[in-house]
């Protein structure tokens, strides 16, 4: 009866803390080892969940090869949910293994989603973030000033530290800093990959180059240009514990282009602009709702998005059209794609099957002609917008 009840014990506490020490308790005695540790592999490091008598030097490890170096007596067995275990006892049973698999796979499940779930809660209170951005960017502002709203926004927008960094020459110094976090740098020598971060306008994901190890070791997960070398340029760390997800380099990327739109009006144009970003404002923020809406009810999202296109008060007429290219995923205007007979054309994967595209051709009204670069941005955020919620629908929630 006692070990019934540590089996219904663990089915309990499966998804939680608790469900690995009481799986490795189960499992010490199941294969006769002397020793047992269960480890995973999270945000490319390998972790120990759990170590039934033996105490480990420490918890986390680079690579698996490592990990076994450290353990050289014990054997690996392989499991679902990249997690391992190492002990030097043995599986006797064939169905017991099958049995991990199934809750390693159950608890991949319950982490996913739980992930998802936390992930479009940060996006609903990111997007109202951003709107946020946008109304305190359209007032005139002093460079600090300018500065401080950015840093504290994204400070509380990715929930990390912001340190910004404005370049004079091959160096970058200290301007400012916000959060929690520490970074003892008074000032960064310039390599290639920042330099040319700034020269592109493009952020920078540590994530995804190889290298820098000395920024990832300060838990800097990515950079954010603004401005150009030719005038007033900074670099903007983001500093936090966790990778950016993938559903949220999206906001990232808008967020950018948002500041970069401001920092160009404010400090490069030098005009007044507050009459002319009132109307642009207000039509992120019914494109920022839309969304919102969207991440809320995660329904007939197509229909949704074709409607965010519609509504726009510079589009005339929306068609469907087939194009005789197979063209990628995007916005086309008419100066690329020569013999489409609109003003831009949308390709845009279907709700129902993501690997079918459409295609959506937009005629506007003749009296904004001249904002099609304007609105092509206004598209593709659009775009990227529903191709985010559409991935995350398609994972479950």
């Amino acid at each position: 009866m006692k070990y019934i009840n540590k089996i219904l014990e663990l089915v309990s506490t499966i998804g939680t803390p608790s469900f690995h020490s009481l799986l490795g308790e189960l499992l010490i005695t199941e294969t006769k080892s002397s020793k047992l540790l269960i480890v995973r592999n999270i945000e490319k490091s390998w972790v120990i969940l759990d170590a039934q008598d033996v105490t480990p030097k420490k918890l986390e490890f680079n690579d698996l090869e490592e990990l076994l170096q450290e353990y050289p007596d014990l054997f690996p067995f392989e499991f679902s949910f990249s997690t391992f275990i190492l002990c030097d006892g043995r599986f006797e049973d064939e169905n017991n293994i099958q049995y991990l698999n199934n809750a390693f796979a159950k608890e991949e499940n319950l982490y996913e989603k739980n992930r998802l779930e936390t992930v479009i809660d940060r996006l609903s209170y990111q997007l109202s973030a951003i709107k946020s951005l946008v109304l305190n960017l359209s007032e005139p502002l002093k460079e600090d000033d300018f500065i401080e709203i950015i840093q504290s926004t994204l400070s509380e927008m990715l929930f990390g530290g912001v340190y910004t960094y404005k370049i004079s020459g091959m160096q970058a110094n200290l301007f400012s800093k916000i959060g929690f976090y520490e970074l003892d740098w008074n000032s960064i020598c310039l390599d290639e990959i920042l330099l040319s971060t700034v020269e592109m306008g493009s952020i920078l994901l540590l994530e995804d180059v190889d290298g820098l190890d000395a920024y990832k070791d300060k838990k800097i997960k990515a950079v954010f240009p603004v401005g150009s070398l030719e005038n007033d340029a900074y670099l903007i760390f983001i500093l936090r514990d966790t990778f950016i997800e993938q559903e949220e380099r999206l906001f990232i990327s808008t967020i950018h282009k948002i500041i970069e739109h401001f920092y160009i009006k404010q400090f490069l144009e030098l005009i007044d602009f507050k009459e002319q970003i009132n109307l642009k404002t207000l039509r992120l923020f019914q494109i920022f709702d839309k969304l919102l809406e969207m991440l809320k009810d995660p329904t007939e999202i197509e229909n949704k998005f074709v409607s965010g296109i519609k509504n726009l008060s510079e589009v005339h007429s929306l068609t469907k059209y087939d194009h005789d290219e197979n063209l990628p995923v995007g916005v086309y205007s008419n100066k690329e794609i020569e013999d489409i007979k609109c003003d831009f054309l949308i390709i845009y994967p279907s709700e129902e099957n993501i690997e079918h595209k459409k295609e959506m051709c937009i005629n506007l009204n003749e009296s904004i002609r001249e904002n099609n670069l304007e609105l092509m941005n206004l598209f593709s955020l659009i775009l990227e917008s529903y191709e985010t919620l559409l991935n995350i629908d398609k994972e479950g929630i």
